[in-house]
């Protein structure tokens, strides 16, 4: 990618960003609720991924494709914030928790396991 291209993304980008700013309350609000829900089943981990499943429908249905979007940015922002204060309560890297859930999904995909 060249320097102009790199512009290009960074002001659409922060475009978008901008754009998804007011939604943000409510997409962390809906993030929290899911993870509280989602959070509850961990001892059936089959379980899990049709109720974060059913909250991306029910967000994407009931209030639309940027209100999906806001919640998954917020997702996203939970999950690395959660790896990053995993790896500082561990005393890993990042990169080294990453791994450990990386190796994990090649082995099940070795065996033919779906990853959960």
């Amino acid at each position: 990618m060249d320097k102009h291209e790199r512009q290009w993304v960074i002001a659409e980008v922060q475009a978008e960003r901008d754009r998804l700013l007011p939604l943000r309350g409510e997409a962390t609000r809906t993030t929290i609720e899911m993870v509280r829900t989602s959070g509850g089943q961990v001892s059936d981990p089959d379980l899990v991924p049709y109720l974060n499943l059913a909250y991306l429908l029910g967000v994407k249905r009931g209030r639309g494709d940027d209100e999906l979007l806001a919640f998954a940015l917020s997702l996203a922002n939970w999950a690395v914030a959660a790896i990053s204060d995993l790896a500082q309560c561990t005393d890993r890297t990042v990169e080294q928790v990453v791994d450990v859930y990386e190796t994990a999904l090649m082995a099940a995909a070795e065996v033919g396991e779906e990853p959960t």
